[in-house]
């Protein structure tokens, strides 16, 4: 009489089993649902983004250059790239402001410099190659 008990149970201890590892496997796989709908609800912000968010950055007079274009004015706030444009001609450096701070077409620019647009286009290219040697320049200086 001892076999048939002993067979339920090994049979019972299969079926607890094999319905725990069930339970396990379901309760694994909605915690990793769980978790994917979340992350997609609220993702995780870095608190860098979030302080550069909240956060406010004071600005002084002498943290910024300003060149002049004519009569209007253009904040640049890397010393090194204010140099860059100081050390081009003014025409060159106009076409540069009034392109890039103003977003102004080639057709614009050459209407209130009173020249051609190609003209306008050499410029620029003058410019940017004058600009790319000075970059060059001052990091090949110790």
């Amino acid at each position: 009489m001892c076999a048939p008990s002993d067979n339920h149970e090994k049979r019972l201890i299969a079926m607890f089993d094999s319905f725990n590892k069930t339970v396990i496997r379901n309760f694994s796989r909605n915690l990793r649902k769980k978790k994917v709908n979340r992350e997609k609800r609220c993702p995780e912000e870095p608190i860098d983004y979030i302080l550069d968010l909240l956060s406010y950055e004071d600005r002084y007079p002498s943290d910024y250059f300003v060149l002049y274009a004519d009569e209007l004015s253009c904040v640049v706030y890397s010393e090194t790239l204010y140099k860059a444009l100081l050390s081009l001609p003014e025409k060159h450096r106009k076409v540069l402001l009034f392109d890039f701070w103003y977003d102004w077409t080639d057709e614009e620019i050459a209407e209130r410099m009173e020249v051609t647009a190609r003209t306008v286009y050499n410029y620029r290219q003058r410019a940017f190659l004058a600009i790319r040697n000075y970059y060059e320049q001052e990091s090949s200086e110790p």
